[in-house]
């Protein structure tokens, strides 16, 4: 018999300081309507001196063995997803077991498996697939693995994707018969494309991104990795035939979030594509016009056109468009607005803002996740929510923490981006979590990073 496996619990951790998207808008020169109603986001996370993607992991993976009373005999994997690493070698996993290990004891988690994975935003649904796929395969020595994503989402200053920054981790503990999300494997579908649309080379710590052109890789690769979704429904019988809808089986859905606003696009492409060939797709076309021809255009070409966008936005001011992404989509993107950008984090906290923000019995229901990452791939994949859910998402606490957090200035943010503060000048000061202590400087520890727990 097929094991069931999935998701048993989640820890998110966000950084305590946030700026205001309407105060960088400002500062900047720039209508604020267009990053809070263009982008769709009203503030930013920022990480404090002396935290970077190493010590937001490990934040998020204390918390989820602290709120589950996880033993580290009982852990097999720690597995890491991220594209803000400090080490181009050492993985970020070991960084994130050494932490630990000043929490719960020297060498108690050295019996464990520490991989990173890296394929930009969609690193940690990788990565996830491949400790689930193990657990079910019963070579899992111990009951649990930690699955995390964490990233700081950041560019220069003055460019055209400051205004998408954030930061955040999000720790899923993994394992069979999971009380929150149950994977359902044989569906996943995948869409890759060797492209350049968002990169960041060795040298820099800030992202090189073609915005308009990312989208579009964005859109394609997630519409061949939908299509892959659907016919491996189609193969197990779930859709009865190429004439039943996609949506239509999908309860909840999260995306991949850069920004909100990129949720909702992709949704209502998305919906188009899945419409298309069915009866309602002749009423819409009444209300908003034919779809724009191609032109010999490529899938990336037309995504980005002027007449597709146009076409998209009528589409996605239609009844029927709002009726779903409301019922289906929109829960997710609450907690995004006040974070902004987290690379691989984004999907999963999509899916965190499901549960902090719904109000209807979910059990049973399909959630949907779309995943995608730059260089550039999409997953998509199901999972069905388990009936034990309501307990775990009482400890989630998402929405909660974010009201607690700490607003700061221009001035303040520009210090900590620029790094002009030291890692023991931090806006607030670390209390009963992990910090970045130094960074070496001597020739045989020169830039590796030492970390320590402060009670």
């Amino acid at each position: 018999m097929k094991k069931k496996v999935g998701i048993d619990d989640l820890a998110v951790y966000i950084p305590k300081l946030y700026l205001d998207a309407e105060e960088l808008a400002k500062a900047r020169g720039i209508d604020p309507g267009k990053i809070t109603k263009g982008l769709g986001i009203e503030k930013m996370s920022i990480p404090d001196a002396h935290e970077d993607a190493a010590t937001m992991a490990a934040m998020a993976a204390l918390q989820l063995m602290k709120k589950n009373n996880l033993n580290p005999k009982d852990i097999d994997f720690i597995h890491v997803a991220t594209e803000t690493g400090p080490d181009a070698a050492k993985p970020i996993s070991c960084y994130v077991q050494g932490m630990l290990e000043q929490v719960y004891g020297e060498r108690c988690l050295d019996h464990i498996g520490a991989p990173e994975t890296k394929f930009a935003c969609v690193g940690a649904t990788y990565a996830l697939i491949d400790r689930l796929a193990y657990i079910a395969s019963g070579w899992n020595k111990r009951k649990y693995a930690i699955v995390i994503a964490t990233d700081i989402a950041k560019y220069d200053l003055y460019s055209s994707g400051e205004s998408t920054q954030g930061a955040a981790a999000v720790a899923l503990l993994l394992k069979e018969n999971p009380r929150l999300l149950a994977y359902e494997p044989e569906f996943t579908g995948f869409g890759t494309v060797d492209d350049r649309d968002f990169y960041r080379p060795i040298e820099r710590t800030t992202a090189v991104v073609d915005g308009q052109y990312s989208i579009g890789c964005y859109l394609r690769n997630m519409r061949i990795a939908t299509d892959m979704y659907k016919n491996n429904l189609i193969k197990f019988n779930i859709i009865k035939s190429d004439q039943e809808n996609l949506s239509d089986k999908l309860d909840l859905i999260s995306f991949h979030s850069p920004f909100p606003k990129m949720v909702q696009y992709a949704f209502a492409s998305f919906l188009i594509h899945d419409w298309r060939r069915f009866p309602r797709w002749d009423n819409i076309l009444s209300k908003i016009g034919p779809e724009p021809p191609r032109k010999g255009l490529t899938n990336v070409e037309f995504y980005v056109s002027k007449d597709y966008k146009r076409f998209r936005s009528r589409f996605s001011k239609i009844e029927e468009f709002r009726d779903e992404y409301n019922a289906k989509v929109a829960n997710s993107l609450i907690a995004l607005k006040l974070i902004g950008n987290s690379y691989t984090a984004s999907v999963w906290l999509c899916m965190a803002s499901h549960f902090g923000n719904g109000r209807d019995n979910l059990d049973d229901k399909r959630l949907g996740v779309c995943s995608y990452g730059s260089g550039s791939s999409a997953i998509a994949c199901s999972f069905i929510i388990q009936p034990e859910y309501k307990e775990v998402i009482k400890k989630i606490e998402l929405m909660r923490n974010l009201s607690r957090r700490k607003r700061i200035s221009m001035e303040v943010y520009e210090d900590l981006h620029e790094g002009r503060f030291k890692t023991d000048e931090s806006v607030i000061s670390p209390k009963k979590e992990f910090a970045l202590d130094y960074i070496g400087k001597e020739d045989k520890n020169v830039g590796y990073r030492y970390y320590k727990y402060i009670e």
